[in-house]
């Protein structure tokens, strides 16, 4: 008798625990204290991975100088993975434009070959300071990427304030991006 009812309470157990995530979740989701669209980031309130990267060669050039996160310290900064193959990122190059005029943004190109990277810069503008190449990922997995494009803003101390996911908009730009600026006095 007690077997059969272990083997009954067991999945009644695991139901139970389960319909409590969820409701818990849909709570969020309803009161507005959880953005559905963003997945967390661990990096949030952390340093930042320290990234050394090969710099995007342009003209031909047989120079292989490298771009580091560190040249960028003392003032802040946007850290944005874009790609030529990435649709949104397509969508997002007018954002990044307008963004350029306030703060300094570092691109990395993420899996993505040299010549179409020229080729999308030449199509759809280069806002960045600097560009630096990810061909292998790494660099995306030490930033906790999961898909391009992804936005970090960094402090000028080398802290990461924010992520977003996705691409810029003029409401996310507006409504998060200029406000995480203004708090950081810039």
């Amino acid at each position: 008798m007690s077997q059969l009812r272990i083997s009954f309470l067991l999945p009644l157990l695991a139901f139970s625990i389960l319909a409590l995530i969820g409701a818990v979740a849909l709570y969020s989701t309803l009161s507005g204290s959880r953005d559905p669209t963003q997945l967390p980031s661990v990096l949030v309130d952390k340093p930042a991975p320290p990234t050394n990267l090969s710099k995007l060669v342009q003209n031909n050039s047989p120079v292989q100088s490298s771009v580091t996160l560190a040249s960028f310290r003392g003032k802040p900064l946007l850290v944005n993975f874009f790609a030529s193959w990435c649709s949104p990122c397509r969508a997002e190059a007018p954002a990044l434009e307008m963004l350029s005029k306030r703060i300094s943004i570092l691109g990395i190109a993420y899996k993505d070959r040299n010549d179409d990277t020229l080729q999308f810069l030449k199509q759809f503008g280069n806002p960045f300071q600097a560009i630096g190449v990810d061909q292998d990922g790494r660099t995306g997995i030490e930033w906790g990427v999961y898909g391009v494009p992804e936005t970090y803003l960094v402090s000028a101390d080398g802290v990461v304030i924010l992520r977003h996911a996705g691409p810029l908009t003029r409401s996310i730009i507006d409504n998060t991006i200029i406000p995480a600026l203004e708090t950081l006095g810039s």
